[in-house]
């Protein structure tokens, strides 16, 4: 177990750009995140799918991430630091947001764990990939994050992460709309439509729907933010279909009373209870972010869009629905493994990486079809009987 940060080093972690950590704060910092990752797959994330085979497509993304995003991050931060990506245009409403931001973490020290348990590294292997990783995602996280920690389990409370600042939060509860029955239909199926065809967009994977607070009101009231962010051309499977979609990139203000309670996990999605946690909403407001700023949408716009969206989730159903297992399975790790393409599109740096997967994860699509070995991989790395972390320390 690596030593505690004392508060005065978790608030140098947390918060100043210019210092290096030491590799033991780094270890710190992934047994932390590691503990609070594995808690959560235990407890709520497994779910199958009739078009993706999840485990196989998880485990190539990860390979992917740990062979090329050192590399891809070096490209990207020579047009421009990590910090200065985050405050390019607005601070929600993009990819470059907080659940990408977790997945550049944890996705690439998920692929060492991979890697080690198939035999080809160990654990003193590239450290100075790994330090490169953890330095982009370290200086990311402090630019983007507005409450002073790093990870949300550090957050106060437990289990939250903000970032917007105070002025966005106070437009967004003056531009609030109060729900009534009718509304409430309406935001409900709109909310409903945008969270399922992410899903399918990103290959039944959570990672197109970030959620960030809650951002505490008073008087035991507090806003949730979600972030829905479509595809706009790095997806070759959603080419004409994406074009049904009148908007890309959405931000949703939930207004809640204290008859609901909020948690985010480490990696950006939340949780409420009670599970309908939408029926007991007092006040939202839709925002679409594609011109760079939050643009609020009148309530005669939703039904519309709702119409638009289902009319696309239907159509990128059907496509994929004709494309081969092993096609589905490459289209979701290409995904997985994109998580940097936002990044590299705002630096400048988007045509001097390849974005194809590389022929050493390639190889193994065959050995992973198979689900039993792929299942069994995964449980070894993820809910690892030796360790509380699904992440071993750096050496």
């Amino acid at each position: 177990m690596t030593k505690p940060a004392s508060p005065k080093a978790l608030k140098r972690l947390s918060n100043d750009l210019g210092y290096t950590p030491t590799l033991e704060e780094w270890n710190w910092i992934l047994e932390q995140v590691g503990k609070a990752y594995k808690t959560e797959l235990r407890l709520r994330t497994m779910f199958d799918s009739e078009l993706f085979s999840l485990n196989s497509y998880i485990i190539m993304g990860h390979l992917e991430d740990y062979l090329q995003m050192s590399t891809r991050i070096r490209a990207i931060e020579a047009h421009m630091a990590a910090e200065d990506l985050v405050a390019a245009g607005t601070r929600v409403g993009t990819k470059r947001n907080f659940i990408y931001l977790a997945a550049v973490l944890m996705h690439y020290f998920a692929g060492r764990e991979l890697f080690i348990s198939l035999g080809d590294i160990d654990t003193a292997s590239d450290l100075d990939d790994h330090l490169i990783v953890l330095d982009f995602w370290r200086r990311a996280t402090i630019a983007l994050r507005t409450d002073g920690v790093l990870t949300n389990v550090h957050a106060s409370p437990p289990n939250s992460s903000q970032v917007l600042d105070a002025g966005t939060v106070e437009r967004m509860v003056n531009d609030l709309i109060p729900v009534d029955s009718g509304v409430l239909t309406t935001i409900r199926q709109l909310s409903a439509q945008l969270m399922s065809y992410c899903f399918l967009e990103n290959c039944d994977s959570r990672i197109g729907v970030c959620d960030t607070g809650p951002y505490p009101l008073g008087d035991g009231r507090f806003l949730a933010v979600r972030e829905l962010c479509t595809d706009t051309g790095d997806f070759a499977w959603t080419e004409d279909i994406r074009d049904l979609v009148p908007h890309h990139n959405f931000v949703i203000a939930y207004g809640f009373g204290d008859d609901v309670a909020m948690e985010t996990n480490v990696w950006g999605s939340a949780w409420f209870t009670p599970h309908d946690y939408l029926k007991h909403m007092s006040h939202f407001r839709v925002y679409v972010t594609d011109n760079g700023t939050l643009t609020p949408l009148t309530v005669s716009e939703l039904r519309p869009l709702t119409a638009a969206v289902r009319k696309a989730h239907k159509q990128l159903y059907v496509r994929y629905a004709q494309m081969s297992r092993k096609e589905r399975a490459l289209c979701a790790a290409q995904m997985y493994a994109g998580k940097l393409k936002p990044w590299a599109r705002v630096a400048g740096a988007y045509d001097d990486i390849d974005w194809s997967l590389s022929p050493r994860v390639l190889q193994l699509y065959d050995r992973l079809s198979d689900n039993e070995f792929a299942l069994e991989l995964l449980g070894s790395v993820f809910v690892p009987e030796d360790r509380d972390s699904v992440f071993r320390p750096l050496e």
